[in-house]
């Protein structure tokens, strides 16, 4: 499993072997240049001298040195500029695209067309280069028109794989991988370019596809690593059983990121909504020394929660707050597919903290752990300005722990925000009551008798109205804060 960062100025696996195209065509070019013995015009341009050191340039080994390529700009400027002859604008060309120059090239393409006068092969190559150009400088429409020329008179089998590009990028998706079929089935080498092209099918969505690619590289003799590839396919078939045992595999075979793969399964499972499942696979990473197990602690406390194991979700959750309040880094793993690379990649990303709070509190409330869900609830709300919700929490357990000032002020917290509101004015009407807020309390269960929709909260707002109206004093007898 590849576990390269994604660069700021990657490049798609199409884009990358459309420019390995130009470099081969720059290579040939200058192959052909040396063995035909072809000269330049030798008094044309002012610049004869340059040109000569072109020429000279291009028959040397270090014909590709970035220094002496860039000392060639004015004579490619001349020719785009004044025109010159076919030979003149071919030389140019290859030293633009060393160059990476590929506006030069593209213009100077387009002055060889208009003077050639060979066979139609010759025309269509050029027609071909002039769109893998085009590929490279991102202008679809030109690219797509110019492909399409070049593949009418000289077919290629890159050629259908530099149009697969243009066609992903206008999102044309069927069509390129029609294209990327047809240059597998033309190739003389195309298994080579299979790592390459496998993310194309997965970013279409064909998976069976993908899959039957990965098969063939899973049976080649260094083929382990695709095994994981291959189980990151089958989940998003929904076929677990088969991404289970292709995990196996890749233990028994010596692979090295085990953990990593436990981590993909997991994510998986989640998004089967099993969250049983998810959270072995987890812990199992945790315990085979994930790289970066804390980052794991956020899914283990969700996948528990979920599942109303509180314990582990407190025992996790409270590690890795513990690890917040002193302002330690916190992340979390997450599995997608390398875009440089076309390789399965598990990265970290920016944890949610608030809602890691935010579950590890509402567990502590559900073990009657008040105390530590206060503790937790706090922590959500000191994370990235927190979630009101959690006011509410929070407003409840202080509530139960009889801290009636700090539950009134969550209470309004949540009422204001518009947080369940029903239950908010309830418990502040709770808290103002044993608070001797009287008025206070009556307002807030009125509110809750004319406006709420929860039965038993009606019924005990209403009783409590009654109480307080029948009597000049707080009732002594503790009332049952239902849905609190």
């Amino acid at each position: 499993m590849s576990t390269v960062q994604e660069q700021s100025t990657k490049r798609s696996p199409l884009i990358r072997i459309t420019a390995a195209v130009l470099a081969v065509i720059m290579i040939l070019s200058v192959v052909v240049y040396q063995r035909s013995g072809v000269l330049l015009n030798p008094v044309d341009f002012e610049e004869k001298s340059t040109r000569v050191a072109a020429r000279e340039l291009l028959k040397g080994d270090e014909y590709a040195g970035a220094d002496r390529l860039t000392q060639m700009a004015a004579y490619v400027r001349s020719l785009i500029s004044g025109g010159g002859s076919l030979e003149d604008l071919e030389l140019a060309v290859q030293i633009s695209i060393a160059r990476a120059d590929y506006e030069s090239a593209a213009e100077l393409t387009k002055k060889s067309i208009e003077i050639y006068d060979g066979d139609n092969d010759g025309l269509g190559n050029l027609y071909l280069r002039l769109g893998y150009l085009y590929v490279m400088l991102k202008d679809s429409d030109s690219a797509m028109k110019w492909l399409n020329a070049g593949i009418a008179l000289a077919p290629t089998p890159e050629a259908y794989l530099a149009r697969a590009q243009v066609l992903l990028n206008t999102n044309q998706t069927e069509a390129a991988l029609n294209d990327v079929g047809t240059y597998l089935d033309t190739a003389e080498n195309a298994d080579e370019q299979l790592p390459d092209l496998i993310n194309v099918y997965e970013a279409a969505g064909d998976y069976e596809t993908a899959i039957s690619l990965y098969s063939k590289l899973v049976d080649r003799e260094d083929g382990t690593e695709y095994l994981i590839n291959r189980a990151y396919c089958y989940t998003n078939l929904g076929k677990m059983e088969e991404a289970i045992q292709d995990r196996d595999r890749y233990e028994k075979a010596g692979g090295q990121e085990v953990a990593a793969a436990d981590v993909m399964l997991g994510i998986c499972w989640m998004r089967n909504g099993d969250y049983t499942k998810a959270n072995e696979s987890f812990v199992r990473a945790i315990d085979e020394k994930y790289s970066d197990p804390e980052s794991l602690y956020y899914y283990v406390v969700l996948c528990a929660y979920v599942n109303k194991d509180y314990e582990r979700a407190c025992e996790y959750g409270d590690q890795l707050i513990n690890r917040v309040l002193k302002g330690e880094k916190t992340e979390t793993s997450s599995i997608g597919m390398n875009q440089s690379t076309g390789r399965l990649n598990v990265t970290l990303v920016k944890m949610d903290l608030s809602s890691l709070c935010l579950m590890t509190g509402a567990a502590h409330v559900y073990r009657g752990d008040f105390d530590q869900a206060v503790d937790s609830l706090t922590a959500c709300l000191g994370v990235d300005q927190g979630v009101v919700y959690a006011n509410y929490l929070r407003g409840s357990c202080l509530l139960a722990a009889e801290k009636y000032d700090e539950a009134i002020r969550d209470f309004t917290v949540a009422i204001d925000a518009g947080e369940e509101v029903e239950r908010s004015r309830y418990g502040r009407g709770v808290a103002r009551m044993y608070n001797g807020d009287k008025e206070g309390a009556i307002e807030d269960f009125e509110w809750v008798v004319l406006n709420g929709k929860e039965k038993e909260l009606f019924n005990e707002s209403s009783l409590l109205i009654q109480q307080m109206l029948d009597a000049d004093t707080t009732p002594e007898t503790t009332t049952e804060t239902s849905g609190t």
